[in-house]
């Protein structure tokens, strides 16, 4: 594809839209706007940035600075922490390098990245203490479970580290939004989806956060942590520091 938009393109979008108003999801023209806002207001990302800054590019462009309160980039990334040194080091166990942004709500924050969630703030709860959610932004080493595909989330529990967190809904969902690739759409044979054991069902602890791509779109839902292991999932975590 060439780097001249063109009707093709409008044609994809009328369709992408109308594939999502059949599934009784919402238009795509918020989306939209937020990338014309962007691109008439200079807010793509450049190179002149530096590394740590990337991220928090990224959820300046889908609008988080604007949910906050804040309109210019330099702004927002004064309220980012700069990446902690132990964090920049490789991390053979936790490859994936994620800033958590906790300042808006869990449904908003997933409207933004385009992650479909029918809950809000309440639908989850922390697995323990040392899941609570962060006031401030946060960065993060993680995992995506890879390592852990077939295995139940009470499994993984029970044999994460001293040093091993399991991922929260929120760890989860910014991870996704910087990190796209890591789940795959289970629509097809090498589809791989999340369990996040961070976080549980309000009300149910037997229910564990879970993020996975379907025909094309990401969902935040929940699942059993003791249920048969499926091969397409596993529990992500996070290096404790």
């Amino acid at each position: 594809m060439g780097d001249l938009f063109d009707l093709g393109h409008v044609a994809q979008l009328h369709e992408i839209q109308r594939a999502r108003l059949k599934r009784g999801k919402p238009g795509i023209g918020r989306e939209v706007e937020e990338l014309i806002r962007r691109l008439t207001s200079g807010g793509v990302a450049g190179e002149s940035l530096e590394p740590w800054a990337f991220q928090a590019k990224r959820y300046f462009e889908m609008g988080v600075g604007r949910e906050i309160g804040i309109t210019h980039f330099e702004k927002y990334l004064e309220t980012i922490p700069k990446t902690p040194p132990q964090l920049c080091l490789p991390d053979k166990d936790f490859p994936l390098l994620v800033l958590v942004e906790p300042r808006l709500p869990l449904k908003m924050l997933c409207a933004l990245g385009n992650i479909d969630f029918d809950g809000d703030d309440s639908t989850f709860q922390p697995w323990d203490a040392q899941c609570r959610k962060p006031r401030h932004p946060i960065w993060i080493r993680m995992q995506p479970g890879r390592k852990n595909r077939g295995r139940s989330v009470a499994d993984c529990r029970e044999s994460f580290t001293q040093n091993e967190l399991g991922l929260t809904a929120l760890q989860g969902v910014s991870a996704y939004i910087q990190h796209p690739k890591i789940v795959t759409d289970r629509g097809y044979t090498d589809g791989y989806a999340m369990d996040l054991p961070g976080s549980v069902f309000h009300g149910d602890r037997a229910l564990a956060a879970h993020l996975r791509v379907l025909h094309g779109r990401a969902e935040l839902n929940w699942a059993g942590i003791s249920a048969d292991p499926n091969p397409d999932c596993g529990s992500a975590s996070c290096r404790k520091f």
